[in-house]
């Protein structure tokens, strides 16, 4: 056991599936974006946002909902201001869902809850988004942040019952409560 970390039960190296599903997503997430920043940086410093504009008039002339929404954002997206807000959004998921997953593969008891708060602090937006703009994505992306917020409580909670059973255990002499888990 390394210094300074308790034993956990989201430590352990056998972790339930949903655990395993939710490090996966936040890793695979977070370099996705960070590659996904880093890409638009370079492509915004060598001048390649005219590029985008190109792009946007070729998708306006489709027919389809879908096509002028995906215009709209290319456009907004090619100007300097939109390239670089676009880009530290990315760098601020990306490295804050590497945080998480980090967080949560090293059974860290703060991992669980920091995933909790980060992710439920968007579902207010989420909402709003899928208010305005209804699409079966956004439905999607919402459900599976609930989902995980929802899981992720339930075993924080879980965690804590027992490592309160544990200390309890200790202080009243249990043998078997005292020995260090492996």
């Amino acid at each position: 056991m390394r210094r300074g970390v308790g034993p956990s039960t989201l430590a352990t190296v056998h972790r339930e599936r949903g655990l395993v599903l939710i490090i996966a997503y936040k890793f695979v997430k977070g370099v996705l974006w960070l590659a996904l920043a880093t890409a638009l940086a370079l492509s915004t410093r060598l001048g390649l946002g005219a590029g985008l504009l190109v792009l946007a008039e070729q998708v306006r002339h489709s027919a389809h909902a879908w096509s002028l929404d995906l215009a709209k954002l290319l456009v907004r997206a090619a100007t300097p201001r939109g390239t670089w807000t676009i880009v530290v959004a990315l760098l601020a998921d990306g490295s804050a869902s590497l945080l998480e997953g980090w967080a949560l593969v090293h059974g860290h008891w703060w991992g669980p809850w920091l995933v909790v708060v980060t992710t439920s602090a968007l579902v207010p937006f989420e909402i709003a988004a899928l208010f305005h703009h209804p699409r079966a994505i956004r439905f999607l992306i919402l459900a599976v942040n609930l989902v995980i917020v929802v899981y992720l409580v339930r075993e924080a909670r879980r965690e804590a019952r027992r490592e309160a059973l544990r200390e309890a255990g200790r202080a009243h002499g249990d043998l078997t409560a005292a020995k260090p888990e492996r």
